[in-house]
């Protein structure tokens, strides 16, 4: 327990010392791209997805298996199985030009809070119909942008048993905007950092396997309740 433990700060310190490494570089070329572009932080989420692939590399614990569509849909709606707060960096390592939302309140902390808007992660309240109501409104402009959304429509992680109940959120937006939807499989980070665990379940090196299946447009499903019973199905199965 001990050695999982420390294996656990290992991974902490590395994680954001690789991040402060880059950060500052990072800014400073946001800052110089700012007047020139609209969205200045696909340059900071590019240098991000470096980050996220060097820590994988160093951590030791982690391979990872990829199996990717050659052709990734642009303007489309990501939805991946959430086992792990690990699930975060490994969609960042290949999914560009995003906007995710997480249940993780980091707005309190200024340069926090600064950041996660530049990795494009979005703090959402669920108690509040107004927060929901913009957030909803962004991603639909994001989408309309031709740019990329990232949800787990389980709303929480799960142990990797089984698939968790979907939320409609992806699957109406889905609809309203006439963006598909591409199912994503991450197996395997639950057996390395569940839900509720500070320490790493084991030291062995893990494999977690990524898959990418095909999208899902709208136009072929009557509704979006519908959309979303296949999504579920899809995804339940290949696990």
């Amino acid at each position: 327990m001990r050695l999982k433990c420390i294996l656990s700060l290992y991974a902490f310190l590395l994680f954001w010392g690789t991040i402060g490494v880059f950060v500052f570089p990072s800014l400073l070329i946001y800052f110089l791209s700012y007047p020139f572009t609209k969205y200045p932080q696909d340059i900071f989420q590019a240098l991000s997805a470096v980050i996220y692939r060097i820590f994988f590399r160093l951590l030791g614990v982690v391979k990872l298996e990829f199996k990717l569509q050659e052709l990734q849909e642009e303007g489309a709606i990501y939805i991946a199985t959430h086992q792990s707060s690990l699930d975060y960096p490994i969609l960042g390592s290949f999914i560009k030009r995003y906007l995710t939302v997480t249940n993780l309140n980091f707005t309190r902390i200024p340069f926090a809070s600064f950041v996660g808007k530049l990795i494009g992660a979005r703090a959402l309240n669920k108690n509040s119909l107004g927060e929901i109501a913009l957030m909803y409104k962004e991603l639909e402009d994001i989408l309309a942008e031709n740019r990329n959304i990232i949800i787990f429509p389980e709303g929480t992680r799960g142990d990797g048993s089984k698939l968790g109940k979907f939320r409609k959120g992806a699957f109406r937006l889905s609809f309203n905007t006439g963006k598909p939807i591409v199912p994503i499989i991450i197996d395997g980070t639950a057996k390395l950092l569940a839900k509720g665990d500070y320490c790493f379940k084991s030291s062995d090196k893990t494999v977690v396997k990524v898959e990418m299946l095909d999208p899902l447009y709208p136009q072929d499903f009557l509704n979006e309740f519908q959309m979303m019973q296949k999504a579920s199905e899809l995804m339940a199965y290949q696990q």
